[in-house]
């Protein structure tokens, strides 16, 4: 860990009444994350669908984990994450890893995923899966780098005329002759 990363930390979110962190930080992470990937008009929309109170409470309430990545005790950015059953075998999900921008380069993502894998293999899981759009490049590498590879592509509509057009990537946790 670099001398500028010393008092990174991981905090999961018991209380719902703390989600308004994930909120206020997605406010000022996902809008200029999503510039030029996705449509101006579609970051709003994206952004109610995902980060609503009420979204992110349902969520909460069904076992989504929500991890603050904090310097210190300030928040500059969020994991969410969660387990499920897959034919394959106990699969994590990593929904969301947003940093806030003077971040970025700092091998701080890395942390987070990291930090994620070790989770989800402390909880039995035997993969790990995510979404990347696939405009987003800098992403796409980061996950190759931590040993993510493209598992997939998918484009889905999301609402109001709204697609998703997405890289599903994969971890494996254990070798996969070993999966159930």
């Amino acid at each position: 860990m670099s001398e500028d990363n010393a008092e990174i930390r991981f905090r999961e979110i018991t209380d719902a009444d703390q989600l308004g962190i994930i909120e206020k930080l997605a406010g000022r992470i996902f809008p200029r994350t999503y510039e030029g990937l996705i449509p101006a008009e579609q970051i709003p929309y994206m952004m109610r669908m995902m980060y609503d109170d009420a979204v992110l409470r349902k969520e909460f309430g069904e076992g989504m984990k929500f991890v603050l990545i904090l310097n210190g005790e300030d928040p500059i950015g969020y994991i969410c994450w969660h387990l499920c059953g897959s034919e394959e075998g106990r699969m994590a999900r990593l929904e969301k890893l947003y940093l806030d921008f003077p971040w970025h380069g700092r091998s701080i993502g890395n942390m987070a995923l990291h930090h994620v894998i070790d989770e989800a293999r402390r909880n039995g899981a035997t993969f790990i899966t995510l979404n990347v759009n696939k405009g987003n490049l800098r992403a796409q590498k980061a996950y190759c780098r931590a040993g993510f590879y493209r598992w997939y592509s998918e484009k889905e509509e999301v609402g109001n005329g709204f697609f998703k057009d997405d890289h599903v990537m994969r971890f494996d946790l254990v070798p996969k002759d070993r999966m159930k």
